[in-house]
């Protein structure tokens, strides 16, 4: 192919005087000055169409939200508890969310549990192994197949419209790995106490280790339990608070709803709320070994190594006051003098740290 060099020439030369017209300030500017008016003429008229009709838009967000439908796997671990678990069902099938699925795990009841669960044949009843608390819930969670999991205790009941309450917040919050709303504890006069400072909501350090921690009233995506693993059966008594410190470490990001969700339960047989002889010394003995654990995790970041020295003071406070008062002056010294089978200053130090920051911060929470 063979180009005639006079028209090429002559192409070349006009593209050059062209773009030399067209940059030329003298033609450029008002060029220019003409594409600006042009967009913000297009800019105003699309400010007109939003104050004209506002909320054309919120129906439009508010539509993306309704159709963003997750499947939630709500597991409840059970033992001899028929009645109660009765009203926790009935709680959760009011919700008025089709896409539920409910995995009880039962520890061996014979007080017509089982029966009364015959009645529901969309729940999945599971038999646990005999391992604890903690470990039937491990396995509800190895069964779920849904995109958020929910722990609803046997005793406890879901607020109404709860879980729409979360599913909202997922959706408005698509990079949240978890959701956390208000809990409240009732008994069957009144309300006790309500669970919604917003720090213990969004899960601070505090809040896992000394505060409010509320593991029931938390929604997880399914993935975080793959990321950070299930509960820890070396603490049957405090496994939540141990879970909860790593996801904190893993940087799960919760998001926080005001909105009530969760009804925690107050009566003599509760396995969370009782004050049964022992279970609180047993508790804060694992308290204790969490707190020792953190502080010697180079993974934990600082304020997590600095909330679980204050809740390594609390605990060894609580502790120091009840020797004294039983009598036990050298169980006192030994308390704060004696780590890890050897003399050191630590647990003083930990006493004056947990004592300066109950002062500063006012959180009372475990420990006490």
């Amino acid at each position: 192919m063979t180009y005639d060099s006079r028209k090429v020439k002559f192409g070349l030369g006009l593209s050059f005087y062209c773009t030399r017209w067209i940059l030329h300030p003298v033609t450029f500017s008002p060029m220019f000055l003409w594409w600006l008016s042009f967009i913000n003429a297009s800019n105003a008229r699309q400010g007109r169409l939003r104050q004209k009709n506002p909320e054309s838009i919120r129906v439009c967000i508010r539509a993306q939200t309704m159709n963003y439908k997750m499947r939630f796997s709500i597991i409840t671990p059970v033992l001899n508890r028929r009645d109660l678990l009765r009203e926790a069902i009935a709680s959760l099938n009011s919700q008025g969310q089709g896409n539920v699925e409910h995995i009880v795990v039962d520890g061996g009841s014979v007080d017509g549990t089982l029966e009364m669960l015959d009645a529901h044949p969309n729940i999945i009843v599971l038999q646990d192994r005999r391992r604890g608390l903690y470990d039937a819930i491990n396995m509800g969670i190895e069964h779920a197949s849904g995109d958020v999991i929910g722990l609803l205790n046997s005793d406890d009941t879901y607020a109404p419209g709860a879980l729409r309450t979360v599913e909202r917040a997922f959706a408005l919050n698509r990079p949240a790995d978890a959701v956390c709303g208000a809990a409240e504890l009732f008994n069957a006069d009144h309300i006790l106490a309500r669970y919604n400072a917003r720090a213990d909501l969004a899960l601070d350090s505090h809040a896992a280790l000394v505060g409010a921690c509320i593991i029931n009233a938390r929604f997880f995506r399914r993935y975080v339990f793959e990321r950070c693993g299930v509960f820890s059966l070396e603490f049957p008594l405090v496994a939540d608070r141990e879970f909860l410190v790593r996801t904190l470490i893993a940087g799960i990001v919760t998001a926080p709803v005001d909105t009530l969700v969760y009804r925690y339960r107050s009566h003599a047989s509760s396995l969370t709320l009782s004050a049964r002889p022992g279970q609180a010394n047993a508790m804060r003995a694992e308290l204790l070994r969490l707190a020792r654990a953190i502080v010697a995790n180079t993974q934990a970041g600082p304020q997590l190594r600095r909330t679980a020295r204050s809740l390594e003071g609390r605990c060894l406070g609580r502790s120091v006051i009840n020797a004294m008062s039983a009598g036990d002056l050298m169980g006192a010294i030994r308390a704060l003098v004696i780590h890890e089978g050897r003399i050191s200053l630590a647990p003083l130090f930990a006493l004056g740290y947990g004592t300066l920051d109950l002062l500063f911060t006012g959180r009372m929470g475990v420990g006490r």
